[in-house]
């Protein structure tokens, strides 16, 4: 029997290094229902909404804990992680996480969806994340590894509003579309299309700079902390030293077209389970961030006239000023 090379027309396709899903919240569930299958799920208390909705809709019979999360965003993870356990830890921000994983016999999911960009040693058994917050397309999500799922059926109406969207109006409510509902699906064509195109480093050495700017010169609070040279941030965030002016400030700026939001609103889920978790780092940075947008679309201009509405603001008497 010859050894040799099969010759033929039809061979098996190439695997990628990633597989892709309509969105981070997909391919989380997709990685929890089709490879884990745990009895406990861990996910921080200060968390992406999107994460708790996939694990209320999609596995409301799995254990769900959480654990503390502080404001300099140091993870107090559980002591072990025991058979049937899985725990997220996520890269906040672009930001490398290094707080120390506890010892595990479970499954340790590591969340990328900030720091698609970042170059870090991952840590985690799997990793997975979304394209959207680091990337403009319409959907898109994936998990590292080469994986066959078994794909559901979706009409894509959130994807379908994003790219008939004329302003931020049409975005906010396809976001809110993706809320109600949707599908352990693939990546559409339009945004593999897109992702494809994407200069890393290009987008990476944008957003640095970016971010310099502000870390450098906005007048008001202080900023979350300093990138490393390996990270490359997903958004910038400011400290602002009470909710009050945090709220004033961007209100200011919004009227003057420049918006920014808040990561993030603590979800009702972890309010339910403060009794068993400190929250207390989740609620002070709902009540302190303010989260300024520094994509690849802008440049030092738009950074500094960012900087010139928040110092009008000062003069306007905002922060007591």
């Amino acid at each position: 029997m010859t050894t040799d090379t099969i010759i033929g027309s039809k061979l098996p396709p190439h695997r990628g290094p990633e597989t892709y899903f309509g969105s981070g919240r997909a391919a989380f569930s997709y990685l929890i229902g089709e490879r884990i299958r745990p009895r406990r799920v861990w996910l921080p208390t200060f968390v992406c909404w999107s994460l708790v909705s996939a694990m209320e809709r999609r596995f409301p019979e799995i254990d769900l804990r959480f654990y503390s999360v502080a404001p300099d965003l140091t993870c107090h993870y559980p002591d072990s992680l025991d058979t049937g356990e899985a725990l997220v830890f996520v890269h906040y921000f672009g930001y490398e996480n290094t707080t120390p994983l506890p010892p595990s016999r479970g499954t340790i999911l590591e969340d990328l969806s900030h720091a698609w960009l970042s170059r870090l040693q991952l840590r985690g058994d799997v990793a997975f994340g979304s394209y959207r917050k680091l990337v403009k397309v319409v959907d898109g999500g994936f998990v590292r590894g080469a994986h066959n799922p078994v794909y559901e059926a979706s009409r894509k109406l959130d994807s379908w509003l994003r790219l008939e969207a004329t302003d931020w109006r049409d975005v906010r409510e396809a976001e809110n579309m993706m809320d109600r509902d949707w599908a352990l699906c693939d990546i559409s064509g339009q945004s593999l299309a897109v992702l494809l195109t994407v200069d890393r480093a290009v987008v990476s050495a944008r957003r640095q700079a970016n971010e310099r700017v502000l870390a450098d010169t906005f007048p008001a609070g202080t900023a979350m902390g300093t990138f490393a040279g390996h990270e490359v941030p997903m958004i910038h965030n400011r400290l602002l030293p009470s909710t009050e002016e945090r709220d004033s400030l961007r209100s200011f700026l919004a009227e003057r077209s420049i918006y920014t939001s808040i990561h993030w609103p603590t979800h009702p889920r972890v309010l339910a389970a403060q009794d068993r978790v400190d929250i207390t780092g989740a609620r002070w940075l709902e009540d302190h961030i303010l989260s300024v947008p520094i994509a690849e679309d802008y440049d030092a201009s738009d950074m500094h006239r960012v900087v010139r509405a928040a110092e009008a603001w000062q003069r306007a008497g905002g922060g007591g000023s």
